[in-house]
Formats: C-alpha cells, sequence, structure tokens
C-alpha cells in the first residue's frame, strides 16, 4: 500500500510534463486553423484581430522541441500587407501561419493562410481568393 502514493505521484508529474512536449508552434497553428474557421466575410478587422487574438510562440531563448534547438518565432498575425488588386480594389491581407510544410526553420508563405480584407472588412479567406485578385499568389492556391 506505500507504493500506492508513488504511483500517484509519478502520474500527476508525467502528466505535468507532457504539455512541456508540446511545440508550441504547432500549438499556435491549431488554435489559427480553428479561429480562422469563426471567421466570416463581413467581419471587420477589429473582430478578425479578437478572434485570431495576438498570440505570439517560439522565440526568445531558445526551445528544445522534440530533441532538436528551436529558434523560430510566429505570431499573429504573422505579417500584413497592403495590395492592390487586378480589379483595381486596394486590398488589405493578414497572413496567419496554419500549415508545416517542412521542419527547416523558415516560415514561408505557403505555410500562412491568408485573410484578405477591402475596406475593413473581410472580403475572402484563402489563397484561392487571394490568387484571383492578385496574381503573385496564384501559384499557392
Amino acid at each position: 500500500m506505500t507504493m500506492r502514493p508513488l504511483w500517484i505521484f509519478l502520474a500527476a508529474a508525467l502528466a505535468g510534463c507532457a504539455t512541456l512536449m508540446l511545440d508550441p508552434l504547432e500549438q499556435l497553428r491549431d488554435a489559427n486553423k480553428q479561429n480562422i474557421a469563426k471567421l466570416s466575410v463581413g467581419h471587420t478587422r477589429l473582430e478578425v484581430e479578437s478572434i485570431m487574438g495576438n498570440a505570439r510562440a517560439g522565440g526568445g531563448l531558445p526551445e528544445l522541441v522534440f530533441g532538436r534547438v528551436q529558434y523560430l518565432q510566429a505570431r499573429n498575425p504573422m505579417r500584413e500587407e497592403r495590395l492592390v488588386g487586378a480589379d483595381g480594389v486596394e486590398y488589405e491581407v493578414l497572413f496567419y501561419y496554419t500549415d508545416l510544410r517542412e521542419r527547416d526553420d523558415k516560415i514561408t508563405d505557403d505555410e500562412l493562410t491568408p485573410v484578405v480584407l477591402r475596406e475593413g472588412r473581410v472580403a475572402g479567406i484563402g489563397y484561392r481568393f487571394l490568387g484571383e485578385r492578385a496574381p503573385r499568389y496564384r501559384g499557392y492556391q
């Protein structure tokens, strides 16, 4: 019977360490995918920022993730861009980190999901929508 408290303690300690093994960038990508699914055409930029949040992951001190040091940093939004579409309309694009194509310590455009705003409101989401308006993004569909 004296071993039972030891087993309970070990199980609790291991359960507490489980979150330390999760990749913070993976957590951010998953949260971003879930939050993007909540966005709708017509949402204002303020609503988008409220839903998506301003989370950061990685960076700072090197993090040991799955046996390797990681210096990569991601934030919400990962980047912003203003552009004039082929239709002559000005768009504002917020890019969010949602995918991992390759573990190469880089975050590339094909790992981001664009949220396209027109006049401060969501006009569309994703590279298909953006590529129809900005030809340089057609290859990301």
